[in-house]
């Protein structure tokens, strides 16, 4: 292609509505705080079974149980929680709001960003379906609940560490 034939190329271009690339960016900060909230709670509920195998006595063959996807930790905390339904530590951890927080997140953290280059709407491509329902203001609630849970998870390591001065 010659200069010409660019100059051409381009000027035929020029009255083109394109899509606001803001459309993106705020989507990608969205998802970017959306991704600090996860591993916030991701990091929490590992500290959590962390801190019931300490007051266990730090079994050996308890270890595993702090290691593992987000899904086999979060089964490992319900499974000492039906069997010490009485540890302070495991009080209040709402396990189906976790779940559902960790499925949304595989969804924009794995999904595919697919823009229409002229009217802006997106869609989430992922292996099993596209969802367009992922709007930058859906991240940040769903960040809001991720940050809420962190909160619960770490106030409840938190306060067992307290409760372990007491007795001290």
């Amino acid at each position: 292609m010659t200069v010409s034939d660019q100059e051409t190329y381009d000027d035929q271009f020029d009255d083109v509505p394109w899509a606001d690339p803001a459309i993106r960016e705020r989507y990608e900060a969205a998802l970017g705080r959306l991704i600090l909230a996860y591993n916030d709670v991701d990091l929490h509920l590992t500290r959590l079974i962390e801190e019931c195998q300490r007051k266990l006595g730090d079994p050996k063959h308890l270890k595993k149980l702090a290691t593992g996807s987000f899904i086999e930790r979060w089964d490992n905390v319900r499974m000492l929680r039906a069997i010490l339904p009485d540890m302070p530590l495991l009080q209040g951890i709402d396990f189906k709001e976790l779940h559902e927080l960790n499925e949304l997140r595989n969804i924009v953290a794995h999904g595919h960003f697919e823009q229409n280059p002229f009217q802006g709407d997106y869609e989430l491509i992922t292996r099993k379906q596209r969802h367009d329902d992922f709007s930058a203001e859906r991240l940040d609630n769903i960040t809001g609940r991720l940050n809420a849970q962190a909160e619960a998870l770490k106030v409840s390591v938190w306060f067992d560490d307290l409760e372990d001065l007491d007795d001290a």
